[in-house]
């Protein structure tokens, strides 16, 4: 088994996940198609299992249809019994209520997995 990359543009995330575990989420994530888009992070997931995974999310925004997939991705990495300590850090930028409110839903939503939220300054506006 092979690390998977997917580069992000502008409304598209990068995805970085690697065999032993660190797997990482960022960017903003508004592609058209967000069951196409996911498709090869769900395939690779469906493969891959790890004693310990250190899932790093980092969205500056993201839509409905990817908080969707977002929940499948937890849900394929919940439900796999040989994934043994599941690590989920959730970074928002300070003053953004309603991302640190998605992943607390998640966090309701599947106990297996452990969340620690991450607050960072917030960002300069755009030049």
């Amino acid at each position: 088994m092979e690390d998977l990359f997917i580069q992000g543009a502008d409304s598209l995330p990068t995805i970085s996940f690697k065999t032993d575990g660190e797997l990482k989420i960022t960017g903003r994530a508004l592609p058209e198609d967000a069951a196409k888009f996911f498709e090869p992070v769900m395939e690779w997931l469906g493969k891959f299992s790890a004693d310990e995974i250190n899932l790093e999310v980092n969205l500056d925004y993201f839509n409905t249809s990817v908080s969707k997939k977002l929940l499948d991705i937890f849900k394929v990495i919940e439900d796999n019994p040989d994934n043994k300590a599941i690590k989920v850090l959730w970074k928002y930028e300070d003053g953004d209520d309603e991302m640190l409110e998605s992943g607390q839903i998640y966090e309701e939503l599947l106990p297996r997995l452990c969340f620690t939220f991450h607050k960072y300054a917030e960002m300069a506006g755009e030049f």
